[in-house]
């Protein structure tokens, strides 16, 4: 998600020279844009926001498309022509910082009915890493339920707590968890950042159908009652939030897929993602259940 202050001139040309070099590169090896964001796992909207220099890549970003075009860093970047030397060394050397301090936690962002819930606490026992839910967390910290949370102070005092109790996690907690956020929490910029900022994002998606049939499967018939335009307005939340949702790290869909398979996908995602990372150390990967059966349902 990219910012609607003014950046500095040289972080603007930076940008643009690597929207052109994704361009040119691209072009020279005839692909398409769809075929190089797979390549690059990276969806196709988003790749298209770099390519008209209007995105805020993360290094992981960067080193996906380098890879993905069999390039190195600085020949992505292509800044030779815009900083010396010692400066484009130190321009990744800081990008590299960056990374190393971030902390070892993975962020499930998505719409209820995506398998955030679910998955998350699947995911942290195979890594066996701790589970949260930040609505809990948020509970737990003002013991007020969330129902009266929204009756007392609405919306903008809700979004306050999601990004204090954040911070509170970052200053507080170790590395090595899985949390769930609120399908909201991405329209909360300075909390959206601040968790892109520190952890690894991943987006969870599935179609608007399986979102409501996976609330209403939960026992949760409150999206349907009364209300015939309930999908309408469930696609136009989904139309809304997506923009926010891409600029997550990673993505993973959930639709038409049995609750074993999502996992496996996922600890596979997470897995790959981390394995560049001195400081993780990879449990065995277990991917299916040790009694061979499946479930099927997500939350």
């Amino acid at each position: 998600m990219h910012t609607s202050q003014p950046l500095p001139t040289e972080y603007e040309r930076i940008v643009a020279q690597l929207s052109r070099t994704l361009r040119s590169e691209r072009a020279n090896r005839r692909l398409s844009r769809y075929e190089l964001a797979q390549r690059a796992q990276l969806s196709e909207r988003y790749l298209a926001q770099l390519e008209s220099g209007v995105a805020n890549p993360s290094l992981t970003v960067l080193t996906r498309l380098a890879e993905a075009l069999n390039l190195s860093l600085l020949q992505l970047l292509d800044i030779a022509a815009l900083v010396t030397p010692t400066q484009a060394e130190y321009l990744i050397e800081r990008l590299q910082s960056r990374v190393a301090t971030r902390r070892l936690g993975i962020a499930l962002v998505g719409l209820r009915g995506a398998g955030k819930t679910t998955l998350g606490r699947l995911l942290a026992d195979r890594l066996d890493w701790k589970f949260f839910r930040l609505t809990e967390l948020i509970t737990e910290r003002t013991q007020i339920p969330l129902d009266e949370l929204f009756s007392l102070g609405g919306d903008a005092a809700f979004r306050r707590l999601e990004l204090e109790t954040l911070q509170q996690l970052i200053d507080t907690s170790d590395d090595q968890f899985v949390i769930e956020i609120g399908g909201g929490l991405v329209t909360n910029r300075p909390a959206y950042e601040l968790l892109r900022r520190h952890w690894i994002t991943i987006w969870l998606s599935t179609s608007p159908e399986e979102h409501m049939e996976r609330v209403i499967a939960q026992g949760d018939v409150r999206p349907m009652h009364g209300n015939a335009r309930a999908m309408d307005e469930l696609r136009a939340i989904l139309n809304e939030r997506t923009p926010f949702y891409e600029a997550a790290e990673l993505h993973l869909s959930t639709s038409n897929q049995q609750l074993e398979a999502s996992l496996n996908a996922l600890e596979q995602l997470v897995r790959q993602h981390l394995a560049a990372d001195g400081r993780y150390q990879h449990p065995p990967t277990s991917f299916g259940r040790a009694d061979g059966t499946e479930e099927t349902h997500l939350s």
